[in-house]
C-alpha cells in the first residue's frame, strides 16, 4: 500500500516537473532558462577539441578574410582619401587582385546602394569597381532587407553594380540581445525567398542556382542542404502567398562557431580564419597566389564600431604575445566583425556540419529520466542522498550533453569513445530545471506528507537504537513495517546477579536511582556499538544487533558489548562504594548467542512492538543463566565466535550443552577480554593450566586432568570453570563413562 502510494506521489511530482521545465523553456528570455542554455551552448563552443583545434588556428578552411584595417585605411601615405563611402578604386584594386590570384567566389560586405559621380571625377572608383566585378564573374554582393507595406522585401545593390555580380544575398542576421548566435539561410521578400549572403556565396561555389534551389525549397516548405538537421530550415507555410501573419522574415538556424575572431594583427593572438589586411592583398595576391587560390574570400570591414558583435568567443581568453614567456594574464578575444559570423555561417554549409538540437522525443526522455531519477532516490534513500543524486545526474547530463556536442567521450588529453555525428545540442538549462523541481517536490512531499510518520518512529526508536539509526529508520519506514522477516541477528541477554538481595535491603529511592544508573551505563554501550535495545525486564536487558539495520560485523559488536559491560560494571562497583560503604558489589552475568530468527513488529498498528522470536531467542536467554554452573560472568555460543572474528576476542572453551528446550547440543565458551588485553598474572596461570587440563579431559585422562584443573584453581581461587570440572574429574574417575560418552551436559534449568 505504502509503496503504491509513493509511486503515484513520484509519479505526479515527476510530470509536474518535466511539465513546468518544458513551459519555463518554451518562454524563452522572460525566464531565464533560455540565456543559461544559451550560455552552456557558447562553453561547448569553446571547450570541445573542435574548438581548441581551430583556435590554434591549424584548422583546414576554404574560407579567407580580407578585412579593411585601421592601418590601411589611416595610412598617412597608402590610407584612404576618405572612409564613408568606402573608396571604391580600393575595393576594385582588392576585387581585381583576388581575381587574378585565382579565388573561386568572393564575396563583398559592403552595400553598394549608390553611385557617386562626384567622387567617381576624382578617383574613377565606380567604373573601376564595375569592370573588377564584371571581369572577376565570381563577386556576390550583400543586400538588406526592408519593411515596406507589402511585407518584408529586399533593398538590392544599385544596378550598376548588381546586373554585373555573380549573386546577391541578404547581410540581414536574426536580431540579439547580446550575442549573436544564428545565422540566416534565407530572408523572405514578398512571396519568395532570397538567399542568405552565407547561401549566396556557399551556392557559388558549389556551381548551384541558388534561385532554383530556393525556389524548389519554398515548394516543399523546407531549405535542405547536404547534413543539415531535419528540425532546421522550416519555412512558414504562408510565405509562399506572400502571407504576412508568421513573424519575421528570416529563417535562422544557430551558427556552429568554429573558432575564435580572427584579426590582421601579425602580433595578435591566432584566430579561425586566414585573415589578410586589404591594403596588403594586392601584394600577397602577386607573390603568395596558393592563399587565394580556389578559395571563397570574404571583404568586409574589420575597424567599424557599427559592424562588430559578440560572439560565444567574445570572453574566450588567449595569452598575450608579448608576455606569453613572462606569464602575462589570459586576455579575452572580444569582438568579431560582421564579415566573419557570415564566413562561420558558410563555414557549416561547407563542412555539411551543423548544430544538431535534440528531438522533442530526446529531449522529453531526458527531461523524465532526470527528474525520476532525482525523486526516486529522495524518496527511497532520503533528502540527503536525493541531494547527492541530483548534483550527480545534472553534472551527468552535463558531461553528455558536453560528449555529444563533441562527438565523442572525452577526458583531458584523450578521446575514448566515438559517438557518431558531432554538434548535437543536447539540453542542459530544462534538464537541470527538472531535476531541481523534482528534488524540491519530492522533499517537500516527503517532509509533510510523511513528516508525522517519520517524527513517531524516531520518537519510537530514539531510546532503543542511536540517533543515526533512528534517522535511518524514520528514512526508511519499510524496514518496520508489521510483520516480520527471517536473518541471522546476534542476541545479548544480562541479568544483574545480587539485584534481588540488594532490593529487600535498600531504600527504594536509593534503589531506583542505582537501577537507572546501572542501565544508563549498559544501554549506552549497546547503542554506542549500533545494537538494538529490545526491552528491558527488571534489571535484565535484551538487545540484539543487525537488525532492523543490516550489520555485517553484528557478532564482533554484540561480544564487544558484552567485553565493555564487565568493564563499566567494575566501574560502577567502584563507584557505588564510593557513596555507600556498605555496598556490595553486583555482578552482571551476559549470554550472546548468534542464530536466524524472526524479526518485525509484534502486535498491531496501535501498539509498536519491535523485537525478536525464534529458538535462537530462547538459546540466548539459556545462556545468561548458564554461567551460574560455571561460575563465569560472559558465556558465548561457538556460532557465535563463527560468525565473527574469532581472532579478536580472548576465550576458552567451556563445554556442550543441551539448554531445556533444546536437544541439539551447542558448544559455549567464556568471553573473556579483547585480543591483547593481559588479565590478572593469578588469572593468566590459571588458563594456562586449564587449557591442559582441558587437553587431558577430552582423552579421557580424569587422573591428570584434574591435576591441572586443581593447579588452575590454586592459582586462581575463584576460577568457576576449574572448580566444576575438578568435581567431574571426581566423578568420572568413581564412575567412568562409556568409551562413546559425547561430553554433553544436559542442563534442565531454565
Amino acid at each position: 500500500m505504502k509503496r503504491n502510494r509513493r509511486l503515484l506521489a513520484l509519479g505526479l511530482i515527476v510530470t509536474a516537473a518535466v511539465a513546468l521545465a518544458t513551459v519555463l523553456d518554451a518562454l524563452g528570455s522572460a525566464t531565464g532558462v533560455r540565456q543559461f542554455e544559451d550560455f552552456t551552448l557558447d562553453l561547448r563552443q569553446q571547450t570541445t577539441p573542435e574548438s581548441f583545434q581551430s583556435g590554434v588556428g591549424d584548422r583546414e578552411s576554404d574560407v579567407v578574410l580580407v578585412l579593411f584595417d585601421s592601418v590601411t585605411v589611416m595610412d598617412p601615405v597608402t590610407g584612404w582619401p576618405w572612409i564613408s563611402p568606402f573608396p571604391r578604386a580600393h575595393l576594385a584594386e582588392v576585387i581585381e587582385a583576388l581575381s587574378m590570384a585565382g579565388a573561386r567566389t568572393i564575396g563583398v560586405d559592403v552595400f553598394l546602394d549608390r553611385v557617386f559621380p562626384n567622387l567617381n571625377e576624382i578617383d574613377n572608383g565606380d567604373e573601376l569597381l564595375r569592370d573588377a566585378i564584371e571581369r572577376a564573374g565570381n563577386v556576390i554582393l550583400v543586400t538588406p532587407v526592408e519593411q515596406a507595406e507589402e511585407g518584408s522585401v529586399v533593398s538590392p545593390p544599385h544596378p550598376y553594380f548588381g546586373e554585373v555580380a555573380a549573386d546577391v544575398g541578404s547581410a540581414e542576421l536574426p536580431s540579439a540581445f547580446e550575442t549573436f548566435r544564428d545565422g540566416t539561410l534565407a530572408v523572405r521578400s514578398g512571396a519568395s525567398l532570397e538567399p542568405s549572403f552565407a547561401l549566396a556565396m556557399y551556392a557559388h561555389s558549389r556551381g548551384m542556382d541558388v534561385d532554383s534551389l530556393l525556389a524548389e525549397s519554398l515548394e516543399r516548405g523546407r531549405i535542405a542542404l547536404p547534413g543539415m538537421p531535419s528540425a532546421v530550415g522550416d519555412i512558414p507555410a504562408d510565405w509562399s502567398e506572400g502571407g504576412r501573419s508568421a513573424v519575421g522574415s528570416i529563417i535562422p538556424f544557430r551558427i556552429r562557431y568554429v573558432g575564435p575572431p580572427s584579426s590582421v594583427d601579425a602580433d595578435g593572438p591566432p584566430g579561425t580564419f586566414q585573415a589578410s589586411a586589404s591594403g596588403t592583398v594586392p601584394d600577397i595576391a602577386m607573390f603568395l597566389p596558393d592563399l587565394f587560390r580556389d578559395k571563397i574570400v570574404l571583404v568586409g570591414t574589420g575597424f567599424h564600431n557599427e559592424d562588430r558583435f559578440r560572439t560565444p568567443f567574445y570572453s574566450y581568453s588567449h595569452l598575450p604575445s608579448g608576455d606569453a614567456e613572462a606569464g602575462g594574464p589570459p586576455e579575452p578575444y572580444g569582438w568579431m566583425y560582421g564579415v566573419e559570423v557570415h564566413a562561420n555561417a558558410l563555414q557549416n554549409m561547407l563542412d555539411g556540419e551543423y548544430v544538431r538540437p535534440l528531438g522533442p522525443g530526446g529531449r522529453l526522455l531526458l527531461l523524465l529520466l532526470v527528474a525520476t531519477v532525482v525523486g526516486g532516490v529522495v524518496f527511497w534513500q532520503g533528502t540527503a542522498w536525493g541531494g547527492v543524486a541530483a548534483v550527480l545526474t545534472l553534472v551527468a547530463t552535463g558531461l553528455y550533453a558536453w560528449w555529444e556536442w563533441a562527438g565523442v567521450v572525452y577526458v583531458p588529453g584523450a578521446e575514448l569513445v566515438s559517438l557518431g555525428a558531432r554538434f548535437t545540442w543536447v539540453p542542459v538549462a530544462s534538464p537541470f530545471l527538472s531535476g531541481i523541481l523534482a528534488y524540491v517536490g519530492s522533499v517537500a512531499y516527503v517532509a509533510i506528507v510523511e513528516g508525522r510518520e517519520k517524527r513517531f518512529i524516531k520518537g519510537a526508536f530514539s531510546k532503543h537504537v542511536s540517533p543515526a539509526l533512528a534517522e535511518q529508520l524514520a528514512e526508511n519506514p519499510a524496514l518496520l513495517e508489521l510483520g516480520g522477516v527471517k536473518r541471522p541477528i546476534t542476541l545479548l541477554f544480562s541479568d544483574l546477579r545480587g539485584f534481588t538481595t540488594l532490593a529487600e535491603n535498600l531504600d527504594p529511592e536509593d534503589l531506583i536511582t542505582l537501577l537507572n544508573d546501572y542501565l544508563d551505563d549498559m544501554t549506552e554501550i549497546v547503542v554506542s556499538e549500533e545494537g538494538y535495545l529490545d526491552k528491558y525486564i527488571g534489571d535484565a536487558i535484551m538487545a540484539f544487533w543487525n537488525a532492523p539495520r543490516d550489520t555485517p560485523d553484528h557478532a564482533n559488536r554484540g561480544m564487544r558489548a558484552a567485553v565493555i559491560m564487565q568493564r563499566h560494571m567494575n566501574d560502577l562497583n567502584r563507584r557505588w562504594a564510593e557513596t555507600n560503604p556498605h555496598h556490595e558489589p553486583l555482578e552482571v552475568r551476559i549470554g550472546v548467542h548468534t542464530g536466524e530468527v524472526v524479526v518485525g513488529n509484534v502486535g498491531s498498528e496501535r501498539h509498536l512492538e519491535y523485537s525478536a522470536i525464534g529458538d535462537s531467542v530462547n538459546l540466548a536467554a539459556r545462556l545468561e543463566p548458564a554461567n551460574k554452573t560455571y561460575g563465569t560472568l560472559n558465556m558465548v555460543s561457538q556460532l557465535t565466535l563463527q560468525a565473527g572474528d574469532a581472532s579478536a576476542f580472548r576465550v576458552r572453551e567451556l563445554d556442550y550443552i543441551a539448554v531445556k528446550g533444546k536437544e541439539e547440543p551447542v558448544l559455549v565458551y567464556e568471553l573473556l577480554e579483547l585480543a591483547g588485553v593481559a588479565l590478572a598474572p593469578a588469572k593468566e596461570a590459571a588458563l594456562a593450566e586449564y587449557e591442559r587440563g582441558m587437553a587431558a579431559y577430552k582423552h579421557h585422562g580424569w587422573a591428570e586432568a584434574k591435576r591441572h584443573f586443581e593447579a588452575a584453581h590454586a592459582s586462581c581461587p575463584d576460577d568457576g570453570p576449574s572448580v566444576l570440572y575438578v568435581h567431574r574429574c571426581d566423578a568420572n574417575i568413581a564412575s567412568p563413562p562409556p568409551p562413546d560418552w559425547d561430553f554433553v551436559v544436559h542442563r534442565k534449568e531454565k
